[in-house]
C-alpha cells in the first residue's frame, strides 16, 4: 500500500471512493462540532471507523489502511476456516497464499476507499465463528456480532449471512444458550448506533435503492440494462455473470476444472460445511442476479465461500503424481500469473487515481467559479478545490453565466447518458453558448468557459 502511495496512488479513485471520503470528513466535523453528517445512501460503519482513525493519519490515508488491514486480516482468517475444516489437510497455506492473497479482484479491495475490504472481512469473521461454535461448540455470540458489523458495512451480505444468522438462532435454542444471544443482541445495537444517529430519519432508505426496486428474474437473463445510471451492456446475461467466481482469472483461474473435480466427487457437498457454504453463497448469486447492472467488486463479497468450499478439490488435484512433484514450481508459476492478472486489472484503476489527480493540477488555477462536471466532479471536491460545484447528472441547467466552467469529455458518456441528465445539459450548452476551451487533458476532458449566448 505504502509502495504505492509513493508511486501517486492513495486508494481514491471514481465516485465511491470520493463519496466515502466526503462522509468520513463529514462524520468528524460531527464529532468536533456537533455538525450533524446528513443522510447516507450507504451504511456508516466503514466511515466510522475511517474518522475516528482519520483524527491521527488523516481522512484518506485511514480509509486506505483499513482496506489494507481488513484485507490481510480476512485472507488469515480464510485460512484459519480451512485449517478448522479440513485439520488433517495437506497446502492449506499454499492454496490460502496462490488464490486468496493474490487472488486479483480481492487483492484490489485492499488498495482501494471503498468499503469492500471491511465488509469481507466481516463476512469471513461470521462463517469462522459459525463454523468453530458448530464444530467446536464455541460461544455464538460472535456471529450475530459480526454478522450485523457485516450489514453495518454493506447491506447486500445479509444475503450472505441469513442462512447461518437463522440456523445460529436454532443453535441458541438447542443449547439453551439465551445469555450468549443476550449478549451478541447488545454488543449488536452498540455496533448499529452510528447508524441510528446518522439515518435516524431515514432508516429504511436502503429499501428505496432503484436497483433493489428494479430487481427482477428477467435480469437474470439479460446483458442490456437502461437505468439511471444510463444505459449498459455486456457480454454475458447476469445469471452468467455471477458465475465469474467460479471460473473469472479476477477470482480463481483454476476454478472450472476444481468445479468439475467437485462436481465429479459430488458426495463431497454432502457435509455439513459445504451445503452451508453452497446455501449462503447460492442465495448472494441468486440475488445479485436480479439486479441490473454487473460489477465484480459486488460479487467479491461471496468469493471467500467459494474459495473455502472448492479446497478439497486443489487438494486432489495436487495429489496427481506429475503435478506432486513439481508443486513449488507451479506454485511459482501461479503466483506469478495471479500477478499478472492483477496488474490487468489494478492498471485501470490506478490510471484513473492518475487522470483524477491531474485533472486536480488542471483546473487548481481557475478555483472560486462555477463548475459544471459531472462524473470527476466528486474528485475534485474530495481533493480540496474550492468552486462551486452543479453536477450536471443531478438535474437540467438552464441558465449559464459568463465565465461559468464546465469540465467535461462528450465523446466519453455520449453512449451510455444518451438521452440522461448529462449528455442533455452538455448538448444544451453547446447549441446555445460559444465556448471557449481553456485546458485540454491527454485523455479527452475538456475545461471549458462560456464566453457568450449564441
Amino acid at each position: 500500500m505504502f509502495i504505492l502511495r509513493i508511486f501517486g496512488f492513495d486508494g481514491l479513485y471514481g465516485q465511491d471512493s470520493y463519496e466515502y471520503l466526503r462522509y468520513t470528513n463529514a462524520i468528524q466535523e460531527y464529532i468536533s462540532n456537533g455538525v450533524h453528517p446528513g443522510n447516507y445512501f450507504w451504511p456508516v460503519l466503514y466511515s466510522t471507523l475511517g474518522s475516528i482513525l482519520g483524527f491521527f493519519l488523516g481522512s484518506a490515508l485511514a480509509l486506505q489502511l483499513i482496506s489494507c488491514l481488513s484485507f490481510s486480516i480476512a485472507c488469515i482468517y480464510i485460512l484459519k476456516t480451512i485449517r478448522l475444516l479440513y485439520p488433517n489437510a495437506q497446502s492449506r497455506f499454499f492454496y490460502v497464499l496462490i488464490f486468496g492473497i493474490f487472488c486479483p479482484f480481492l487483492l484490489k479491495m485492499g488498495f482501494i476507499v471503498m468499503s469492500d475490504a471491511l465488509a469481507l472481512l466481516f463476512v469471513v469473521l461470521s462463517f469462522y465463528f459459525f463454523f468453530k461454535s458448530y464444530y467446536k461448540n464455541t460461544s455464538l455470540a460472535p456471529i450475530f456480532i459480526f454478522a450485523t458489523c457485516a450489514l453495518m458495512t454493506r447491506y447486500a451480505s445479509l444475503f450472505i449471512t441469513f442462512p447461518i444468522i437463522a440456523y445460529s438462532l436454532y443453535l441458541v435454542c438447542k443449547r439453551k444458550k439465551f445469555l450468549q444471544l443476550i449478549a451478541a443482541s447488545v454488543l449488536s445495537i452498540l455496533v448499529s448506533i452510528p447508524f441510528l444517529i446518522f439515518q435516524w430519519n431515514a432508516l429504511f432508505e436502503a429499501t428505496t435503492n432503484p436497483f433493489l426496486q428494479t430487481w427482477s428474474i428477467a435480469n437474470y437473463f439479460k446483458s442490456s440494462f437502461t437505468t439511471g445510471d444510463g444505459t449498459t451492456s455486456y457480454l454475458f446475461p447476469n445469471l452468467v455473470y455471477t458465475l465469474y467466481l467460479f471460473f473469472h482469472p479476477g477470482f480463481i483461474f483454476l476454478g472450472s476444472i476444481l468445479s468439475l473435480i467437485i462436481l465429479k466427487n459430488y458426495k463431497s457437498l454432502f457435509t455439513f460445511h459445504q451445503k452451508t457454504l453452497l446455501i449462503c453463497s447460492g442465495l448472494y448469486i441468486l440475488f445479485l442476479a436480479g439486479i441490473p447492472f454487473q460489477n465484480p467488486r459486488v460479487l467479491g463479497l461471496v468469493f471467500p465461500c467459494i474459495l473455502i468450499g472448492l479446497f478439497p478439490a486443489f487438494v486432489q488435484l495436487i495429489q496427481l503424481k506429475h503435478i506432486k512433484q513439481l508443486v513449488i514450481s507451479i506454485g511459482i508459476f501461479f503466483i506469478a500469473l495471479q500477478m499478472f492478472f492483477f496488474s490487468m486489472t489494478f492498471k485501470l484503476i490506478f490510471e484513473r487515481a492518475i487522470i483524477e489527480k491531474e485533472l486536480t493540477n488542471m483546473i487548481k488555477p481557475y478555483e472560486g467559479n462555477t463548475l459544471y462536471s459531472f462524473d470527476v466532479d466528486l474528485a475534485m471536491q474530495g481533493r480540496g478545490l474550492d468552486f462551486d460545484y452543479k453536477n450536471m447528472f443531478l438535474e437540467r441547467y438552464k441558465n449559464f453565466q459568463t465565465n461559468d466552467l464546465i469540465l467535461f469529455d462528450p465523446a466519453r458518456y455520449e453512449k451510455q447518458w444518451k438521452d440522461k441528465n448529462p449528455m442533455l445539459n452538455w448538448e444544451f450548452i453547446e447549441q446555445n453558448y460559444q465556448l471557449k476551451i481553456l485546458e485540454t487533458h491527454p485523455k479527452g476532458w475538456k475545461l471549458y468557459q462560456i464566453e457568450t449566448k449564441k
